[in-house]
């Protein structure tokens, strides 16, 4: 159990979640304690009790703001031996640390850049490597983003069924409900006041699985956002569950300049896609190439490792089968048990140990010619927190990187959707939608 004492509550929780992350044993077991005090003048004291071992360091420190980055770093040079700490990506533990690294790395030679991000935060060497990747591999397009352009995202939270591992906010598909999200939708969509000039530079319409809507409604959607905003650069609907899917659907999302679509089979395993309770993705390779025989240019899967049931071989074993079928875009995602979940719900416990799994992962991308272009990271993941995109070459995601680095503006309709403004200071004004289902329906009804 991890308790962290400390006069500040912002302190508190940054140290919380770091010790969540390098110790993760420690969440249900043993004994992990971190008491921080301060003397209200320069003088920090630090008592950490490790089960029977305990660390007291005390330091003078001026700038009270960056508190929590010296506090960690010194607790991460005690403890970066110790078999049971993570080392991985040094003292962050935000969502975007590809984020931070591109703003060195632009200025910095690549050795430069690595003393830094050690000297700062802890980085590993091998991870400053893999983040310089991302870095070299979004610069390739850089030149098409741009502060003035806006992208567009739509939010479909219904599903065929619930699957354990997720935590968003969706709903069972139930046909008279859509319709009336749907009718609230393109009403959101239609009276906003569009401030930007020209086409978007990506459209985005996810969920939830978005295919799971009658052709007719999502039709009635693409038809609205091309007449209103234009055709796109890039433009994905999320197409993730391929009992979801029939020939129709694809073609109607050709028909509308759609050139970007999600195949998400989540596992190759088919016990475990069973028992997250979805249908089986024995179909997969069929659809996939027929949505290519289609003409989309650009075709995605994700895959969940950690999942229940799994053990490495069977996920590598995943990955493998992936790469066979060649999508221009994986992405590669470690299992997180979120608030909301079954899985959470349940008290599930991942009784393997995935150590290395993620490296021999990325070995195997990269020996098949697909390039990391964005990353992030998420809180009580079963493993190192890393998500992954990768593509082959010149196939990168734009939306993707636009919302994972946040280089350009977003227009969320749908509940639950975001909508993310730069301001002169190239902050983010922000505004969110209801996530609740009905009170969307009955504010737009």
């Amino acid at each position: 159990m991890i308790t962290v004492n400390a006069e500040k509550e912002f302190l508190r929780k940054s140290l919380f979640e770091f010790l969540r992350m390098k110790f993760p044993d420690y969440i249900s077991n043993g004994i992990l304690k971190l008491d921080v005090i301060n003397d209200n003048l320069d003088n920090w004291y630090i008592f950490l009790k490790l089960d029977d071992n305990e660390f007291i360091d005390s330091f003078v420190y001026k700038n009270n703001r960056n508190i929590h980055f010296e506090i960690k770093r010194r607790i991460f040079d005690k403890f970066s031996t110790n078999c049971e700490f993570d080392k991985s990506y040094g003292i962050l533990t935000g969502v975007r640390p590809s984020k931070l690294s591109a703003k060195i790395f632009s200025k910095n030679s690549l050795e430069k850049s690595i003393e830094f991000l050690d000297k700062e935060y802890r980085i590993p060497v091998r991870d400053s490597k893999f983040l310089y990747e991302i870095f070299i591999n979004q610069h390739r397009c850089k030149d098409t983003f741009s502060k003035e352009n806006y992208n567009i995202y739509v939010n479909i939270p219904f599903c065929p069924s619930r699957c354990s591992y997720c935590s968003f906010d969706t709903a069972i598909y139930n046909k008279q409900k859509a319709t009336k999200y749907v009718n609230s939708l393109l009403d959101e969509i239609s009276m906003y006041e569009n401030n930007f000039s020209g086409v978007p530079h990506s459209i985005y319409i996810g969920g939830g699985t978005p295919s799971i809507l009658e052709v007719s409604d999502l039709e009635k959607i693409l038809k609205l956002l091309q007449n209103k905003f234009g055709i796109p650069k890039e433009f994905t609907v999320e197409c993730g569950r391929i009992d979801t899917l029939s020939i129709s659907l694809l073609e109607m999302l050709k028909s509308y300049s759609v050139n970007r679509i999600s195949l998400n089979p989540q596992s190759f395993n088919e016990k475990v896609v069973n028992d997250l309770n979805r249908n089986s993705n024995i179909d997969i390779q069929k659809w996939f190439d027929i949505a290519k025989k289609i003409g989309f240019d650009i075709i995605n899967m994700d895959l969940i490792l950690g999942l229940p049931g799994e053990e490495i071989y069977s996920i590598l074993e995943s990955v493998k089968k992936a790469i066979e079928i060649a999508p221009d875009n994986i992405t590669i995602h470690t299992l997180a048990l979120k608030n909301g979940s079954k899985l959470y719900e349940n008290g599930y416990i991942n009784k393997y140990d995935y150590k290395n799994l993620l490296d021999k992962t990325k070995l195997m991308m990269k020996g098949s010619g697909y390039q990391p272009y964005y990353m992030y990271r998420q809180k009580k993941s079963v493993m190192n927190s890393e998500n992954i995109g990768y593509s082959l070459p010149n196939k990168n995601s734009i939306y993707n990187i636009v919302m994972m680095d946040e280089v350009e503006n977003i227009l969320g309709f749908g509940a639950g959707a975001s909508t993310k403004i730069l301001d002169k200071n190239d902050k983010f004004l922000r505004n969110v939608n209801t996530k609740n289902l009905t009170e969307y329906i009955n504010m737009r009804g």
